[in-house]
């Protein structure tokens, strides 16, 4: 596993954006592009081995990576629309906010997994508060709060641990992955329930999971765009990763009510069905995805919360789906909020007419997210339906299949208003032309 290759990107990132502070040009933002895709292009020929085999960690780094590169790209053209933010600070801190989605795909310990959740809060707060405006800071504020008194609770479940296992001597060692598998057993059944609700609530606050979501709306409506791909394609799931890492290290019996699987199943179902229900009234182009996003990790949740190996091979194929589509659909608000000086869905319309193109490839975007084959997310939901089927979950299915019914048409009569709402509005007023001209 190309563990230090890969972490000397975003450290080159860093020194590049420290060293040529303000003379950081356009070619220097095409330069850090060029550099992220090269580290992508190596890891992923370093880990083919562990992706062939379906290793997590490889996928991890793949993924990652692959949303790292996407992102540096948009961000050539994201800071074109944007002269105000400062590119040095901005690369700065998005090269840390790289760097900590690395460090919780490559932990293979509790503690380190949970130092990088926490640094990414950090860093991702700072690039929420280069935007600059008072919203921006607003949200940064509630961001930063609300997911650091989640990870405490995170941080209480991993106190618990380590104190049932400090006898071994073996310092940060006893929290990993493999040694908390190895020593489960040692673990009191009750340090092991309390520690498994406080640690599905600390990193499911970082996930997005309701009802611990309510930082996520405003965080990604007032992130940077690129920054958006990040935090709801990458960091989402990577979270949601680690509660499951930790529930197959540390298991409780399954007879037990609040286990790590019925937490999943419980909150990822809920996740589903409030995400599905806020589409229908949502104003704001980048909240629209961001509710999306809440939905679609309560979807692999629920996968998660199956508990057996296909179940998990399913979660990863939509964890890594999700993320092209969604990161890519961030990208595009971004570059139409900038199009249309505004974020609002109401006014967002006559794509088709006006960037016909955009309009197609917008389209294609926001059907994949809502499910329609042949497209990716299709498929991956079936699967995970066919995986409820076989184990009984009834209840489950109807709540969730009822729900993404009710996404798809949320997000297709969005899509609609998009492409072809002021045409007929035009046709109405024949001053609207005039205006638009204006």
């Amino acid at each position: 596993m190309p563990d230090f290759f890969t972490l000397l990107g975003p450290l080159v990132v860093v020194l590049l954006a420290a060293t040529v502070r303000r003379r950081l040009t356009e070619r220097w933002s095409y330069a850090i592009a060029i550099l992220v895709s090269l580290v992508m292009m190596t890891s992923l020929v370093l880990s083919y081995h562990g992706l062939v085999h379906q290793q997590w960690r490889a996928i991890f780094l793949a993924v990652t990576n692959l949303i790292a590169t996407t992102s540096a790209w948009d961000s050539v053209f994201w800071l074109k629309e944007h002269p105000a933010i400062v590119p040095h600070r901005y690369y700065l801190w998005w090269a840390l906010f790289w760097a900590a989605l690395l460090g919780i795909s490559l932990a293979q310990n509790l503690a380190l997994a949970w130092l990088s959740v926490e640094f990414s809060t950090l860093a991702s707060g700072a690039l929420i508060i280069e935007i600059g405006d008072r919203h921006a800071l607003e949200a940064a504020w509630k961001y930063i709060l609300i997911a650091s008194v989640g990870l405490i609770l995170g941080l209480i479940g991993i106190i618990f641990i380590y104190a049932s296992l400090k006898s071994q001597g073996l310092g940060w060692a006893t929290l990993n992955f493999a040694n908390l598998h190895a020593q489960s057993a040692h673990i009191a059944p009750i340090i092991r329930e309390l520690a498994t609700i406080f640690i599905v609530s600390g990193f499911g606050t970082k996930a997005g999971l309701v009802p611990f979501h309510t930082w996520l709306p405003d965080a990604h409506s007032e992130a940077p765009s690129p920054v958006s791909g990040l935090l709801s394609g990458v960091l989402l799931g990577l979270s949601l990763f680690t509660i499951v890492r930790f529930i197959d290290a540390v298991p409780s019996p399954a007879a037990i009510l609040l286990s790590g699987d019925h937490l999943l199943t419980i909150f990822g179902t809920v996740s589903v069905v409030v995400g599905s229900l806020a589409l229908l009234v949502q104003t704001d182009i980048k909240r629209l995805l961001a509710y999306s996003s809440i939905e679609q990790v309560g979807l692999i949740a629920v996968a998660l919360g199956i508990g057996t190996k296909a179940a998990l091979s399913i979660a990863l194929l939509q964890f890594a789906l999700h993320a092209v589509i969604k990161s890519s659909l961030f990208y595009g608000s971004g570059h139409l909020s900038v199009l249309y000086h505004t974020k609002s869905l109401a006014k967002i319309t006559g794509l088709m007419s006006r960037r016909p193109t955009a309009g197609v490839l917008w389209a294609l975007g926001i059907l994949a997210l809502a499910g329609l084959p042949p497209l990716g997310l299709a498929y991956s939901e079936w699967l995970i339906f066919l995986q409820l089927w076989h184990h009984h979950s009834y209840v489950v299915i109807v709540l969730v299949s009822l729900s993404l019914t009710l996404a798809f048409g949320a997000l297709t009569y969005h899509l609609i208003r998009n492409l072809w709402d002021d045409i007929d509005a035009s046709s109405k007023n024949p001053q609207a032309d005039a205006q638009e001209a204006l």
